[in-house]
């Protein structure tokens, strides 16, 4: 025989689904309930909900504008123009009106007695404008300076006018030597300028003030036969080139005290330092990167002699 077939369960009837579906509605309307009630807080972190509740809200003020640089870059500028030199005394001092950086100024870095080089003034001024560089040394005298010091200028004829009308004799004036041998040496082929280069330079080393005249006067009757305006100008700044030499100190001095190199290079160093800024302020961003480089820059060679040599220079001139 046959086994006979499971009996399935009949189908649920039609009203018993529509409960089933309800039931599942209420069990699931139930759960949701639970899920978006509150759990009960204990009282502490109930205190400190309604503590946070009532604290008022944090007011956070808008953040200041930034400092405007200009004000440091002024304030360097008035440090530098009120500079007293009655109790710092300067020993030498480097003049020498540039154009940097757009701009006409007349430079001057001084050396005190201890060897340090300072920065005694930068000032927006023409290169002719004499009423100018006398009004800057007007006011540097009045501030400690103008006596007992030697004083490095290149070829400028203003500059010079202007030192004689305000410093006169009070101050030994060095031409710098590589402006000298420039200006006498253009007109020459570079065969007779190199020739005519190192007679200048060996005679220029001569300790003797009167053997390098001696040499100086040779050099000068040579490079007149060649070139007849050369020799003009050698003969014109002959004298001058010879001050350091006329201290009797020329071997225990710094030979850099002649030349003016020193400021070219400063003016490199201070370029990469420079702060951006509106061109109407390039004085003042100039002045700011010079006292900054300050502290940076390298004592002259045989300091310990500056004090001597200052003794040397409040004598009357030879």
């Amino acid at each position: 025989m046959n086994p006979e077939p499971p009996l399935l369960p009949s189908p649920p009837s039609r009203g018993a689904a529509q409960e089933l579906h309800s039931e599942l509605i209420r069990h699931y309307a139930d759960v949701l309930c639970m899920l978006a009630a509150r759990i009960p807080l204990t009282p502490a972190a109930s205190a400190a909900v309604d503590t946070a509740a009532a604290a008022p809200e944090p007011v956070f003020e808008t953040s200041e504008p930034p400092p405007d640089p200009s004000s440091g870059w002024e304030s360097a500028l008035a440090l530098l123009e009120r500079r007293d030199w009655h109790a710092e005394k300067i020993v030498h001092l480097w003049l020498r009106p540039s154009y940097v950086l757009g701009l006409h100024v007349l430079i001057g870095v001084g050396v005190n007695l201890q060897g340090h080089r300072r920065i005694v003034t930068i000032t927006e001024c023409g290169p002719q404008d004499r009423a100018c560089m006398e009004a800057v040394l007007d006011d540097l005298s009045a501030r400690g300076l103008g006596s007992g010091m030697l004083l490095t200028l290149p070829g400028n004829v203003a500059l010079r006018a202007a030192v004689s009308e305000v410093w006169g004799s009070r101050v030994w004036v060095q031409r710098c030597l590589n402006t000298v041998m420039a200006e006498a040496l253009s007109g020459l082929d570079p065969a007779q300028a190199l020739r005519f280069r190192h007679r200048l330079q060996q005679a220029w080393q001569l300790c003797d003030a009167s053997q390098a005249q001696t040499s100086l006067r040779q050099i000068t009757q040579d490079l007149t036969q060649v070139n007849r305006s050369s020799g003009r100008v050698l003969e014109h700044a002959l004298e001058s080139t010879l001050t350091l030499q006329r201290t009797g100190l020329l071997l225990h001095s710094d030979r850099g005290l002649r030349v003016l190199n020193s400021l070219k290079t400063l003016f490199v160093r201070a370029g990469r330092i420079l702060p951006d800024g509106p061109v109407h302020q390039c004085r003042l961003r100039l002045c700011a990167a010079l006292l900054e480089l300050e502290p940076q820059l390298r004592r002259v060679q045989h300091s310990a002699y500056l004090s001597e040599l200052h003794t040397v220079l409040n004598t009357p001139i030879p």
